[in-house]
């Protein structure tokens, strides 16, 4: 309904006008929806009463999973790097097997609320082991939320004509009135509605473009090959390297087949560790739920990350067709006309004979979704739906990154060291304006980033040092925590403070161009990839630290066999 009146409203007001109902059309449903599963109690605000259905807490998994990251830029990526960025397909699909089958069922059967809750719990009440994960979590979380907010920005400031600074304090109001009107349990009936909308609205380009050059057999995705065969025959006149080459491309600030694959590997186990996505294991009814909840997330997931690579190729193939044509005649296309001012399309004569070769035309990772209505000619209308599901993308995220900090401050410091007995009522008031400190503050984070040369660049970095810190923290805790009993509060700290140490420093230096990455074989080792090694930092110490000190008691081993009997054995 939304889809189609969005639609309407644009033909009957035109682009400027209807550009700006689409968007603020979509964030007014999603206030609504929010108002409406509005809920009072604490238990409602942490863990949505448990009692969120699988299927709808897969689909707002996905939303939440599915940042402006992958929305926007993943396909980009891919149309620039080629084989080179498939580390982010398979990475974090994969991750979300491991997650189902290894971590989503035991954190339900904890019956804890929030993942440091979860720590302190394993490591036998050690309130240190709570603190510890709490700033780990904020490490993680704080370093995501302000990328996803400058997105949000980017996206509505593009598509409404305004500042990207005011776009992203936009951002911040909408993502703290979905908060505070009932926590994980209003956000996760909100983020259902946004997956709905956010993977109509990244199919509908592929779909109408596949259907104008003939590639709908029945769906692209079946028959992209063709494509890919085109772009390679086109670059190879050219006397470039094959878009399906392999380890021809940098990732993640590194080079080689080394690099590729560790890259991979950090993004399964990054995927692991990230505190906004594990506390949805809590929403639903039993384990069981949560079990089936990441395989119904897994498919909607995949429903987006299937059709980036289609993406990208329809893009590439688009741009490959202006190589050889005279640089008068590209420049005066309608779409390049729009995207030249933007400075993500980028020409320049670089040997003066009039003639557009391939390294004179660059652009920029976000072009390749925002841009595909333009490049291939569709109504005006498509260009801000894409926008709507690009903003839900971001905003979804960004809600469950507010929420999973807000909770770790209310919860699991308020709560457990200041005040114990702190009525509901003050509970959730606490939780209310938590909300809004923290949304100011990640504005004033992402408006500050403004000010840095060339963010663009860092904004994708920072969605992949959130992961390097999920997996160099968390994630070695969770699977050690859950599958080996001897695991103590010592070794548990240990880990995770000497993988953060490995992980932080180098991520910062190399990241931002003060420290060359480290070469093994000749291959650089990336910030992302470099995770791995931070992660077994972790592991290792965890696991000598646990054995050159005391045990854990038996209430732990309870503990832990509580979490991985079957639910049927553990109750009876």
């Amino acid at each position: 309904a939304y889809i189609a009146a969005s639609i309407v409203a644009a033909l009957t007001l035109g682009p400027r006008i209807g550009s700006i109902v689409m968007v603020f059309g979509s964030i007014a449903m999603y206030v609504a929806i929010a108002w409406a599963t509005r809920a009072i109690t604490a238990e409602a605000f942490y863990v949505a009463e448990r009692r969120i259905p699988p299927i709808v807490n897969g689909a707002a998994t996905a939303a939440d999973w599915m940042s402006g990251a992958s929305f926007i830029s993943m396909a980009g990526a891919i149309a620039i790097l080629g084989y080179d960025a498939m580390p982010y397909i398979i990475g974090w699909t994969l991750g979300y097997v491991l997650h189902a089958f290894l971590i989503a069922p035991y954190i339900r059967k904890s019956e804890t609320f929030t993942i440091p809750e979860l720590v302190e719990a394993r490591a036998g009440g050690w309130p240190v082991a709570r603190l510890i994960a709490v700033i780990m979590l904020f490490v993680v979380s704080f370093t995501y939320l302000t990328a996803q907010l400058l997105a949000v920005g980017v996206i509505i400031g593009r598509f409404l004509e305004i500042s990207v600074a005011i776009g992203i304090f936009i951002g911040v109001v909408v993502g703290a009135i979905y908060a505070l009107t009932g926590g994980w349990k209003s956000i996760t009936w909100t983020q259902f509605a946004q997956y709905i909308v956010l993977i109509v609205m990244y199919w509908l380009p592929v779909i109408l473009v596949s259907a104008i050059i003939g590639l709908f057999k029945p769906f692209p995705h079946l028959a992209y090959g063709e494509v890919l065969d085109q772009i390679v025959s086109r670059e190879s006149q050219f006397g470039l390297a094959a878009f399906t080459e392999p380890f021809a491309r940098k990732f993640g600030g590194g080079t080689g087949q080394l690099n590729w694959i560790l890259s991979a590997l950090l993004l399964m186990l990054g995927t692991i560790g990230l505190p906004h996505i594990l506390i949805r294991s809590y929403t639903v009814p039993s384990a069981h739920g949560a079990r089936v909840s990441v395989g119904w997330a897994l498919l909607f997931i995949g429903l987006l990350y299937v059709t980036a690579p289609i993406y990208a190729s329809l893009a590439r193939l688009s741009f490959s067709e202006l190589w050889g044509k005279p640089i008068e005649e590209v420049m005066s296309s309608p779409w390049v006309q729009k995207w030249l001012p933007t400075g993500l399309v980028k020409i320049v004569d670089l040997n003066g004979d009039g003639i557009l070769q391939p390294g004179e035309l660059s652009f920029h990772k976000d072009i390749v979704v925002v841009g595909m209505p333009d490049m291939w000619g569709l109504s005006w209308v498509i260009a801000p739906l894409v926008a709507v599901g690009g903003l839900a993308a971001a905003m979804s995220t960004a809600d469950g990154l507010l929420l999973s900090m807000t909770t770790g401050l209310s919860r699991d410091v308020y709560r457990r060291f200041i005040n114990p007995k702190v009525p509901e009522e003050r509970e959730i008031f606490l939780i209310r304006a938590l909300v809004l400190v923290l949304a100011f503050l990640a504005g004033l984070a992402a408006y500050g980033a403004l000010k840095i040369p060339g963010f663009a660049l860092y904004v994708a970095l920072l969605v992949g040092w959130a992961f390097v810190f999920a997996a160099s923290s968390f994630t070695p805790a969770i699977i050690l925590g859950i599958f080996w009993k001897r695991l103590n509060r010592y070794g548990m700290v240990a880990g995770m403070i000497a993988g953060m140490a490995t992980a932080l420093p180098y991520v910062l230096l190399v990241g931002t161009g003060y420290m060359n990455p480290v070469t093994i074989a000749g291959q650089q080792i990336g910030t992302v990839a470099w995770g791995v090694v931070s992660f077994f930092v972790n592991l290792v110490v965890s696991i000598v630290v646990s054995l050159l000190t005391r045990p854990e008691g038996p209430d732990v081993e309870k503990f832990v066999d509580k979490m991985r009997l079957p639910e049927l054995y553990s109750r009876g």
